[in-house]
């Protein structure tokens, strides 16, 4: 059992390993960490001293709410974090976490124990078939094929697992071996997903940082786009002559944006496309495949609202219209549409 036990760890960490160092910047692969720590406690909370198992036991039980957040990360086009989902994947564990540590050694009523022990069991089934769910309905959203792919798969292996161990939890079926066993089978089909999986498309699109709210520059071309093994990253095209061009028209792509191209009004991918003299089909693969991003408006919408922030802060006395259509918003409606979404608060509130 402990060898099992340490071998699921193993293959936890290396995950851990991979994620951190080639996605940790992203916000969905901090969730996806999160969901490997929590894992790991549910292991390791047969095997640490009992005086530890609080901690371990209060980790663990934030693991339908952790699938719940990565599905919203991974594949909502926007996601939302204050909702009536989120307000049950937080009673999910926080009831359970409560009682433990304020009521467990207390006489208590039947009906308080049903509310912190019982009611947040079933609602850790609601939150992970909801986190189901929102892959299934954002399904078509992403552009990014092989990312959708790889995403899904990936999901729908941590998902089943996390099913799988919150049933056996709260029913009280299932060894420690099995369980186990479980999250070691997913682990490794997770670990292989990864490392096979199309370098930084796995878990979705660059998503703004707090440094790059604060820059202009929000998008730089990979250097991925210039290394040598750029036909790998293209493996259904066996053209050289294509990679080159491609190649061309991310620099230009680089140069244009970095002259603020994006500012423009009515801009659509045919009038980038001419601007940087690639055909449109590959244009839209750059921005999707190569950049990461869903589709050409939100690359476009990342870009002028990461430039808005940065004048909402740096020039209080701007009226926030006049940024608006600065950056390309030909309406303040939209301007503030496209803020909020990426920035979840309004134009007014972000400068206060």
């Amino acid at each position: 059992m402990l060898l099992l036990t340490g071998f699921s760890l193993g293959c936890l960490s290396i995950i851990f390993l991979i994620v951190a160092r080639d996605f940790g910047y992203l916000p969905v692969a901090r969730v996806f960490l999160a969901l490997l720590a929590a894992a790991a406690a549910f292991l390791l909370n047969y095997v640490v001293a009992p005086e530890w198992r609080w901690l371990t036991a209060d980790i663990m039980t934030m693991l339908p709410a952790l699938f719940w957040l990565l599905c919203q990360m991974a594949f909502a086009r926007r996601p939302h974090l204050i909702s009536i989902w989120a307000a049950l994947a937080l009673y999910s564990f926080i009831a359970p976490s409560l009682y433990r540590h304020f009521l467990s050694e207390q006489n208590v009523s039947q009906t308080l124990q049903v509310l912190a022990l019982k009611l947040p069991s079933y609602t850790e089934y609601v939150v992970i078939l909801q986190g189901m769910w929102v892959v299934i309905a954002n399904w078509s959203d992403d552009l990014v094929a092989p990312r959708r792919k790889l995403r899904a798969a990936m999901l729908g292996i941590v998902g089943v697992a996390s099913l799988w161990i919150t049933i056996s939890l709260n029913s009280g079926h299932g060894s420690l071996i099995s369980l186990s066993l479980v999250v070691a089978i997913a682990a490794l089909i997770v670990a292989t997903l990864l490392l096979t999986g199309r370098k930084g498309v796995l878990l979705g699109p660059m998503m703004l940082t707090d440094a790059a709210k604060d820059h202009i520059k929000v998008v730089a071309i990979p250097e991925s786009v210039y290394a040598s093994d750029e036909a790998c990253d293209n493996a259904n095209s066996d053209n050289a002559n294509n990679d080159d061009e491609l190649n061309e028209g991310a620099v230009k792509l680089q140069r244009v944006m970095d002259e603020g191209f994006y500012r423009k009004e009515k801009m659509t991918l045919s009038k980038l496309a001419e601007e940087i003299d690639l055909p449109e089909y590959k244009t839209r693969a750059l921005i999707n495949e190569t950049l990461g991003y869903r589709n050409f408006n939100d690359y476009i919408n990342q870009l002028r609202i990461a430039e808005a922030g940065a004048r909402l802060l740096a020039e209080p006395e701007t009226p926030i219209h006049n940024i608006a259509l600065d950056v390309g918003y030909r309406t303040l409606s939209s301007f503030n549409r496209a803020f909020k979404e990426i920035l979840q608060q309004t134009p007014t509130g972000y400068r206060q």
